[in-house]
């Protein structure tokens, strides 16, 4: 049966970032065992994957949600990247209606090859901290070479849709979340199934290396029993991806 929470969502305006908030809040009350969630307005020291520098500025989505490890399934823990990544595509699609939006494994949002969000999940103790940002008025440009930017709002004037804001994109990948890591009958072997028949498969990867870009091209070609990612070499043959960051 599937669970859905409705969060406290705590509204604030220009943050070091949201995850930062949380950690804050929890430290206040470490035995609040009810899910809630913040949304800022802007942050000054967001970061994504490996501590990247994560632009924050207004008119975008910054919202971290916190749970207890306990509302959530224990086989989802592992792939919970790719449960939130499945719940912002999600969430996006139903508000722009005819969007085609795709995922890259593990976390990113991707929009005809173009970067529109991603997400960070870590562990406070007993809670479940689940960071996501996603742009919305602003796309602005990625550091280091990586995947080109693009907005949510962009897409939307593209087909002549309303306009999203960042509340009611909150709202939504809450939403889309719970319906997935909350239901104790969804198995991960489903969810995986969802992420690799979402998943951009045209688009060109490459591993990223202490000194910058790896030049060996790569191509998604589908997700292991765990949730990793397979890929393919131009020669033909086969990796396992665990851990890597990818352009």
């Amino acid at each position: 049966m599937s669970v859905f929470l409705t969060p406290k969502i705590h509204l604030v305006g220009d943050v070091s970032s949201t995850m930062d908030v949380v950690r804050e809040m929890l430290a206040a009350s470490p035995s609040d065992t009810e899910p809630f969630a913040v949304l800022a307005e802007s942050q000054s020291s967001g970061r994504g994957t490996t501590g990247r520098q994560w632009s924050s500025p207004r008119g975008n989505m910054y919202f971290s949600l916190c749970l207890p490890t306990t509302l959530v399934a224990a086989e989802f823990l592992p792939v919970l990247p790719l449960a939130t990544g499945l719940a912002c595509r999600a969430a996006i699609m139903e508000l722009v209606e005819g969007a085609v939006v795709h995922v890259k494994w593990p976390n990113d949002i991707i929009y005809d090859g173009k970067k529109i969000g991603g997400s960070i999940a870590e562990c406070e103790g007993e809670h479940l901290i689940v960071g996501i940002g996603i742009n919305i008025e602003v796309a602005p440009p990625v550091p280091d070479g990586g995947r080109p930017s693009y907005a949510v709002n962009s897409i939307a004037s593209v087909l002549g849709k309303g306009a999203v804001t960042p509340q009611l994109l909150a709202e939504a990948v809450w939403r889309n979340f719970f319906s997935a890591v909350a239901d104790q009958g969804f198995k991960r072997p489903e969810l995986i199934k969802q992420f690799e028949a979402a998943m951009d498969k045209s688009l060109v990867l490459h591993k990223r290396t202490p000194t910058g870009r790896d030049p060996m091209p790569l191509h998604a070609l589908k997700l292991n029993e765990w949730g990793h990612l397979v890929v393919g070499r131009p020669d033909g043959s086969e990796e396992v991806l665990v851990a890597e960051y990818l352009f």
